[in-house]
């Protein structure tokens, strides 16, 4: 039977609710249902533009969360299944100079821009851009940090904040009274449940 096609903001927070976690677009070799590829077929710059409002909406008023997981792509995260991940994700080792010195800023001062971040990390040429994108993406995949709000083009700068504070408290609080293999059984039958994969094992591919 052929998917339901996505029309407003209402039926893609359905969509993410039911699968618990979506792809914003296509991951090439991956089962993940992606927000993009269900979007209603108008234009190509219509849909890419209705998925990433969609997102972006969904995520600041915090009904669902975003950030990189599958593959290192954005991912769409209900919060039946967010403390889940989360469990599985956030990681507190050793997460490099740069890194430590973003998250200190961020816990400091509060949610700032990428912009603002590279100018007191002293990060603003093409060298240092890359060493900032690596420590950024860093926190992003250890559920560290998340972005909180995005402005629009031309310029897309993103505005970051601690998963911790900006997460509703009860569903960090759910996180950290969970034992992993609970966040693993319960990520694996949803996906499992969904035909996104076939055995439980295969969490570990793709949620790393």
């Amino acid at each position: 039977m052929k998917a339901k096609m996505i029309h407003t903001e209402k039926e893609a927070l359905g969509f993410i609710e039911k699968y618990g976690l979506v792809t914003l677009f296509p991951v090439r070799g991956t089962k993940f249902p992606s927000l993009y590829g269900s979007t209603a077929k108008e234009s190509r710059e219509e849909r890419f533009r209705k998925a990433w409002d969609w997102a972006d909406n969904l995520a600041q008023e915090k009904k669902i969360f975003y950030g990189k997981l599958v593959r290192g792509q954005v991912t769409l995260i209900s919060l039946e299944i967010f403390p889940y991940v989360y469990k599985l994700r956030h990681l507190k080792g050793d997460i490099g100079e740069i890194a430590e010195n973003m998250l200190d800023l961020l816990r400091r001062h509060g949610a700032s821009s990428t912009t603002k971040l590279r100018k007191q990390l002293h990060l603003m040429g093409k060298e240092q851009k890359r060493l900032f994108t690596r420590a950024l993406n860093q926190l992003q995949l250890s559920f560290i940090i998340t972005v909180v709000s995005r402005e629009k083009s031309p310029k897309m700068t993103y505005t970051w904040d601690l998963v911790e504070r900006w997460m509703p408290k009860d569903l960090i609080d759910k996180a950290v009274k969970t034992s992993r293999q609970l966040a693993k059984d319960r990520v694996a039958s949803k996906l499992m449940e969904n035909a996104v994969i076939a055995r439980p094992e295969e969490v570990d591919y793709l949620l790393g």
